[in-house]
This record gives structure tokens, sequence and C-alpha cells, in this order.
């Protein structure tokens, strides 16, 4: 944002131009002046309520020799304001308070429309205001808070943003499928990897975690269409060999033939070689 300039105005200066109506636009000055001050010492607080306080008295002065004075301080209150507004909500934003943030941007973009400060546009605060979002929405998945996490990030509008913490939200998820599947605890397994899927329907890792369990849990049916998925994704030996062991244990020896056919992992292919001589006929 511009740095803004403003003036301070004398007040003895005042009394010798303006006479009998000095009083008047001394008191204005004076205003100006205290909110001037708060702005320099960066109390913005106090400075917002002094300027605007300020620029009421000074649209409120009817005295030609004061235009020039009258039309100085309406145009720092102008730019000073919502200024002001800004800096706090990007210091509250430092300290963690979110929705406070978004509020004082809201004020600022308020003010700027009240006063005619071009300075600050929709445009710019939108973008402030979503990068507030985007750093709350960070810290909830961090912390374990989704639901949050998405319900804020979603806010933003912002697809490629809303992906990013999806993915997060899926692959903290996988992480938890691939433990609990190195621990043979496949019940646990299946469900983190459908919880991953949720968030990223593109994980080939979470459907292939999900079939294999699916078909150490004997829930063959559950197994294929896991499987099928996750090679359309991305075909892998693995995948396939897993499959046609699930299209096998289903009764459907053709599916099993053609997906055993498909395994080409030396791992793997032995044991799909073996199977072949039996649903391969």
């Amino acid at each position: 944002m511009k740095q803004v300039k403003f003036l301070l105005l004398p007040l003895f200066a005042l009394v010798i131009s303006f006479g009998a109506k000095a009083q008047d636009i001394n008191a204005v000055v004076e205003q100006f002046n205290k909110g001037s001050e708060a702005f320099e010492a960066e109390n913005y607080q106090q400075a917002i309520v002094d300027l605007e306080a300020a620029y009421t008295a000074a649209i409120a002065v009817i005295d030609e020799e004061a235009t020039e004075t009258v039309d100085g301080i309406k145009a720092n209150c102008k730019k000073m304001i919502p200024f002001s507004y800004s800096v706090i909500a990007g210091s509250m934003a430092n300290e963690g308070k979110y929705d406070e943030a978004v509020d004082y941007y809201n004020k600022s973009l308020t003010a700027a429309q009240k006063y005619g400060n071009t300075d600050i546009t929709k445009e710019s605060v939108t973008e402030k205001i979503n990068s507030v979002y985007s750093v709350q929405a960070n810290n909830y998945a961090k912390n374990g808070e989704f639901a949050k996490a998405v319900e804020t990030i979603s806010k933003t509008g912002d697809n490629e943003a809303i992906e990013k913490i999806n993915k997060y939200i899926a692959a903290t998820y996988l992480k938890e499928a691939q433990t609990a599947q190195k621990a043979k605890d496949y019940k646990t397994a299946a469900e983190k990897s459908k919880q991953a899927i949720a968030y990223n329907s593109e994980s080939e890792s979470a459907y292939l975690i999900l079939g294999v369990s699916c078909s150490q849990l004997k829930q063959y049916k559950n197994a294929i269409d896991a499987l099928e998925k996750c090679v359309a994704l991305k075909e892998s030996a693995q995948a396939y060999y897993y499959l046609g062991a699930a299209y096998q244990q289903n009764g459907n020896n053709a599916k099993a033939c053609q997906n055993y056919k498909k395994v080409n992992d030396p791992k793997l292919s032995a044991n799909a070689q073996a199977q072949m001589k039996v649903v391969c006929k």
C-alpha cells in the first residue's frame, strides 16, 4: 500500500488568518493533529477515532477563508482512515486473530469506499482476505481440524487452494491407512483409505490400499471396485495382481486371468503364473 502523507497544521497561523472565525477551524485542526499524532505513533485504533471526528467536524465548517485548510484535512483523513483499518487487519492476521483480521480488512474497504480512497480496492482487499483464509485453513489442517480447514478455504473460491488443502488432508489419511495396513489392521486401513479418497478421488494409492484391505477382509466385490479404479488411474503390477486375486476369489476366472496376464513385476510374476494355470482355461 502507498505510504500515506499528511500535514500537521499550526494553530497560531490560523488565528491570524481567520480572526473571529478562527475558533471553529482551530478546533478542527486540533482534532486532526490529535489523529495525526496517534497515526505517527502507530496507535491506529485511536487514530481512526480522532481522524473520523476531525473529518466530520471539517465537513461542517462553513468558512471560505478556511477552504484550503479544510480540504487538506479531509484529503488526509480520506487516506489515513482506510489505511489505519488495513494496518490493524494485517497486525491481527500476524497474531493469528484471523476472524478479526477479515473484519478489519472489510472495514478498510468500507472506509475506502466511503471516503473515495482508490488506493484500497475490492480486489486488493479480497486478495488479502483470501490470504488470511489460506493461512487459517492450513493451520486447521495441520491441527487435524479438517472440516474447519475445508470450510475456511472454500470461502476463498480459489479452486487451486481448495484442491491443495484437500490433497493435504487426503495425504494425512493415506499415511494413516499405510500404517494400519503394515500393522495388518485391515479394517482401519480400509476406513482411512476411504477417507483419503473422499478428499482426493484421484489417489491411486488410496484405492490400492482399499482394494487390498477389502480382499484381506474377504470383501471381494468392494476390493474389485477399488482396484478397478486404481488401475484406471494408474496401471501397476501390484494392482493387477490383487485385482486378479479378487476376481478369482469372487468366482470370475476369466477376469482373473486377464488381470494376472498384466502382472510384469518379477516379485509377483511367479505367483501370477501359478494362478494363471488355475484360472486361464
